[in-house]
Formats: structure tokens, C-alpha cells, sequence
């Protein structure tokens, strides 16, 4: 049985999870990681295919207007789209499956998880499928927080171990190892908790959660 959390535990959890806090920290990134995968298609793919392919074509062209309303904080504009442009949600849904649709998906899953519709954000993110390294984790990690905010720590901890190893990086490894140790904690997993924080100590000691680490060691007897 899972032991009860302690006040701050779960303060500190919540702080580390909240959707609002990562949104805010993490937006420029998930705005980057957007346009990035735009960069990834015409790079990888070429002009040509893209041609060949008029559907792939046309998603990529389908889901801008949308992402500039996204890029200025516009969310509902972003999603619903208005009488001049088509909304994220609209062209998800015609465009599954390719570059554009992707982005739309994505879009729409952080739209959710800002309007606390924690369900429908992670059918978003799961219908994601990005190469990139960063952002293909964060997606992953997207979900692990959604399950956090709707206390499936389990569901949540497994998301987060997840995004951690999908591709190895400095950035979003350690952040979700830490992650993933706080939702042991929230589970009473003190021993799984402390794995993953000796983790992030040996492997990850020079990024920020690296740098404080060992007080959550320490804390649960390391």
C-alpha cells in the first residue's frame, strides 16, 4: 500500500508537474520544436517528395495560420480556427498522420491540458509521432504529467522513465528521471524513487536537477 504523502511532498509534486509551470517554462521550446519538425521534413524529405506526396504538402501548409495564433497565446483561436483560417483541431483530424497533422495534435494536447482536460490531451499527444529527439520526449513526458495532474502516479512514473531513455539527452533525461522519482515518491516506491535519483547523479551531475539532487536522496535516506 502506497504510504500517505507528506504536505510537502505533494506541494513539491504538484510544482514540478503543474501544467501552468511547465507550459510557461518550457513554451519557447514546444513552439521551436514545432516549427523544427517543419525543418526535419523539408531537410530529410526534400522538395520533390513533398510534391510527390501533395497531402504531406498541403498539411504543412494547412496548420500555420493556427500556429501563429498559437505562438501568441491565442489558444482557443489556435484550436477552433475562425471563418478565415482552420483550426488545429480541424486539420488534425484531415491531416492524420503527416508532418502538419502531427503539429496539430500537439497543439491541440497542450490546448487540453491548459483548459485542464487532462483525457483528451493525452488522445492528443498519443496520436503524435515525431522523430526528434527532444521534442518526440517531451511529448511522452507530456502524457507522464497529464497522468500526474489526474494522480495515476504508476501511469505517470512509467510515462516518465518513458521520455527519459526514449533518446538520451541533458535536457529532458534528467528532467524526467527527476520526475519520475517525485511519482515514486507520491507511490510510497521510496527504493524506485531512489534509483532513478542516484541516477541523475551519476549520469547527469552538471544539469539543474543534477545540481540538487542530493537533498532528494538524502531525504528519503540514501
Amino acid at each position: 500500500m502506497a504510504k500517505k504523502k507528506t504536505e510537502a511532498q505533494q506541494e513539491e509534486l504538484e510544482q514540478l508537474t503543474s501544467t501552468e509551470r511547465f507550459i510557461d517554462k518550457y513554451k519557447q521550446p514546444l513552439i521551436i520544436g514545432g516549427v523544427a519538425i517543419i525543418v526535419i521534413v523539408l531537410g530529410f524529405v526534400g522538395y520533390q517528395e513533398l510534391i510527390a506526396k501533395p497531402h504531406e504538402k498541403e498539411s504543412l501548409d494547412a496548420y500555420w495560420n493556427a500556429f501563429y495564433e498559437f505562438e501568441n497565446d491565442s489558444l482557443d483561436l489556435a484550436v477552433n480556427g475562425n471563418e478565415n483560417f482552420e483550426g488545429m483541431e480541424e486539420v488534425a483530424d484531415e491531416y492524420d498522420g503527416t508532418a502538419g497533422g502531427d503539429i496539430a495534435h500537439y497543439t491541440v494536447g497542450i490546448a487540453a491540458m491548459e483548459d485542464g482536460n487532462f483525457e483528451s490531451a493525452i488522445e492528443s499527444f498519443e496520436s503524435c509521432d515525431f522523430e526528434d529527439v527532444v521534442l518526440g520526449n517531451m511529448v511522452i513526458g507530456l502524457q507522464g504529467d497529464c497522468y500526474s495532474e489526474l494522480e495515476d502516479y504508476e501511469t505517470a512514473a512509467e510515462m516518465y522513465e518513458e521520455a527519459a531513455r526514449r533518446e538520451t539527452n541533458e535536457f529532458t533525461s534528467p528532467m524526467y528521471l527527476k520526475k519520475a522519482g517525485m511519482a515514486y515518491e507520491a507511490l510510497g516506491e521510496t527504493d524506485e524513487a531512489l534509483r532513478v535519483y542516484e541516477e541523475i547523479k551519476k549520469d547527469w551531475p552538471e544539469s539543474t536537477e543534477g545540481q540538487d539532487i542530493e537533498k532528494y536522496i538524502t531525504r528519503i535516506g540514501g
